[in-house]
């Protein structure tokens, strides 16, 4: 069960520095996801059939909502998914258990990540097409959120379901 939210929680986050994220870049290849420690290889997401989507979530972040990322993913099985996750090893098991997120996870430092990926804010959605690059990204909150971000790549995919 999700924890009741305050009207108006979900804005809280919107107060963090966010520039707009360059569609078309490519997402990197490697990412090192703390300080000192060994780039970790994200080049299944320029390898996946139907496109990809990278959460990027915060234990400490009360807009954060799993619920979303779970009603999306649910809803549309046929791409891959990954969370950047900011937080303890058990905050984040304990989402993967809540929410029944059967998907990589990887712990972070949200700090790190921004250097690479110009993002530095929480709850943020990257779209990638089958070759890894950006079709969207932003902030979201909701599942409706995250179905616009992802329209371009549901054009595709729709494409090429009626292409077979």
């Amino acid at each position: 069960m999700e924890p009741e939210r305050p009207p108006g929680d979900h804005r809280r986050f919107l107060k963090q520095y966010a520039e707009e994220y360059k569609l078309g870049t490519y997402f990197p290849e490697k990412l090192t996801l703390f300080a000192k420690s060994e780039p970790v290889s994200f080049q299944w997401l320029r390898e996946t059939e139907h496109g990809s989507v990278v959460f990027l979530m915060s234990a400490s972040c009360s807009a954060c909502n799993m619920g979303a990322v779970q009603e999306f993913t649910e809803r549309f099985g046929a791409f891959r998914y990954c969370v950047l996750f900011e937080g303890s090893e058990e905050a984040m098991e304990q989402q993967r258990e809540i929410y029944d997120l059967d998907m990589p996870f990887y712990l972070c430092d949200t700090v790190k990540l921004h250097s690479q990926l110009k993002v530095g804010i929480v709850p943020y959605a990257l779209i990638l097409n089958k070759l890894g690059q950006a079709v969207g990204a932003d902030i979201f909150n909701d599942c409706e959120k995250l179905e616009r971000l992802a329209a371009p790549l549901f054009r595709v995919y729709e494409r090429s379901l009626a292409q077979v």
